[in-house]
């Protein structure tokens, strides 16, 4: 009887407003007499402010390549996207001997990088200019890499005197009709035909007569076994530099190596044939981002509203009142405490493009993010929560936080009982960041089971270019409010 009835109450519970904290007999005609329900509801002010994370960690699957104009802040974003080739396990080649050699050797007829891209920010029709660079050295699968890395010949991972390759492209290929132009995931490309070097001084006549020899030389299958063979033993990989134009920013999806050859089929008639390496989420795939960090820090100082701005790095950091929230409650249960924060609307824009709003946004302890990110934890619902940019309120609802502030306040707790004489201001002076909670705009991946179930299994930096200002901000700390709903059994 008991617990069928905890749940209708708070709904009833919900439907009443109030801006301070009261207590209501509710719901004692429906309790037993000897054992009643009471229902606590309050409303506390939430503090914001703008903050800027400097090491945020770039793991998403999805790099960007170009240079736009924020039309926000007139500053310009340049992103370089860092890529690594996916082997499928035991690649074979065709058989050495229905090869058509040219002269006698292994040749291939051409070798391309194919550039792929699902959507973009700015003017499709700019003529855009990158370069490619080959790496030295493979990056380091057990490392984290923030999105101010760049490779560099100086800190070893590109090669002096390695391949390179500039190429001119727009994202509009007007050689297409109409009707294909946009559909499915466009690309350019990247031809690698130019007389190649390896690292013993060997040469080739283009990129791809080098895959092909290393694969056909004695013992050499087993370096194409496996995508960590190849990339440590073959081709560790490549950064693509932007080098010309503004205007421009491609989402990179994926990209694919392709090496052109021919062979014999069973009539001995002679087939043109292609080897396929993707750069896929199976290898690493990171974007160096530049900004203007000036700009950015006089936008953080903004004090009349918040930033959730990418990648930029502006997130917006709560001073949740949990002290406030607690207070003569310690014998009631935190049922919900629900948050809404309007955003304002975006002023700044330029003929032919906004930025776009942040989607999807976390909300997590501020003393707690770099650990997340960094061992790849997943929003539980209890520390961390995600909730969607929904048009229709333009804002962003958390709905129940009420286990992070929890946490927050046993924290407290726990630690004032094993240190007897710290006043509160000690505690605050030592953990100065442990009521505040910090909402970052991120990517997610999800499974969803024959149930119908979907279940969070990646959450990231979100890395592509949004921004919007929310309500709040240090001079207006009455702005967002937080409303709890309580409860207790009396006797």
């Amino acid at each position: 009887m008991k617990k069928n009835l905890i749940f209708p109450l708070i709904a009833l519970a919900s439907l009443f407003v109030s801006c301070d904290d009261n207590t209501d007999e509710l719901g004692y005609s429906l309790t037993n007499p000897t054992d009643r329900m009471a229902i606590a509801y309050g409303t506390f002010n939430v503090n914001s402010e703008t903050v800027k994370l400097d090491n945020i960690i770039s793991r998403s699957s999805t790099g960007y390549l170009g240079k736009i104009k924020d039309p926000e802040t007139g500053s310009y974003i340049t992103c370089n996207f860092m890529g690594q080739l996916h082997i499928m396990e035991d690649y074979e080649f065709p058989k050495k001997d229905s090869l058509v050699l040219t002269n006698g050797e292994i040749i291939a007829d051409s070798c391309e990088l194919q550039v792929y891209y699902s959507t973009y920010t700015g003017d499709s029709t700019v003529s855009m200019k990158c370069k490619f660079h080959e790496f030295a050295k493979p990056l380091s699968e057990s490392e984290t890499y923030d999105v101010d890395f760049k490779p560099t010949i100086e800190n070893g991972f590109l090669r002096n005197d390695g391949l390179t390759k500039s190429t001119t492209y727009s994202l509009i290929d007007y050689s297409l009709a109409d009707s294909i132009r946009w559909k499915g995931i466009r690309h350019f490309n990247i031809n690698l035909n130019d007389e190649y070097t390896d690292v013993d001084g060997k040469k080739y006549n283009n990129y791809g007569t080098y895959i092909m020899q290393k694969y056909y030389e004695p013992g050499g299958s087993v370096n194409f076994k496996n995508s960590y063979n190849f990339i440590h033993n073959v081709c560790p990989g490549f950064y693509l530099e932007n080098t010309g134009g503004i205007g421009c920013m491609a989402n990179i999806s994926y990209t694919q190596l392709i090496v052109y050859m021919r062979y014999l089929d069973s009539n001995g008639d002679s087939i043109n044939g292609i080897l396929v390496f993707g750069g896929t989420e199976e290898v690493l795939q990171k974007t160096n981002i530049t900004q203007d960090q000036e700009i950015i820090d006089k936008m953080k100082d903004e004090g009349d509203h918040t930033y959730l701005k990418t990648p930029a790095g502006l997130y917006t950091e709560l001073t949740l009142p949990v002290d406030s929230v607690f207070k003569g409650h310690d014998s009631d249960t935190l049922n919900t405490a629900n948050m809404f924060i309007p955003r304002e609307n975006n002023t700044q824009a330029t003929r032919n493009y906004t930025i776009p709003i942040p989607q999807k946004v976390m909300i997590l302890p501020a003393d707690s993010v770099e650990n997340f990110f960094a061992n790849e934890k997943v929003a539980d619902n209890r520390s961390s929560y995600i909730t969607t940019y929904a048009s229709a309120t333009n804002g962003y609802t958390f709905s129940n936080i009420s286990g992070m502030m929890r946490i927050m306040k046993d924290a407290k707790t726990k630690y004032l009982a094993e240190h007897k004489g710290t006043t509160d201001a000690q505690y605050e002076e030592l953990f100065p960041k442990w009521n505040k909670a910090i909402i970052i705009p991120v990517t997610i991946s999800s499974i969803t089971d024959s149930y119908n179930q979907t279940t969070i299994t990646r959450v990231t930096h979100d890395m592509s270019i949004s921004s919007t200002k929310l309500v709040g901000g240090k001079d207006n700390p009455k702005a967002i409010k937080i409303s709890c709903i309580y409860s207790k059994f009396q006797k």
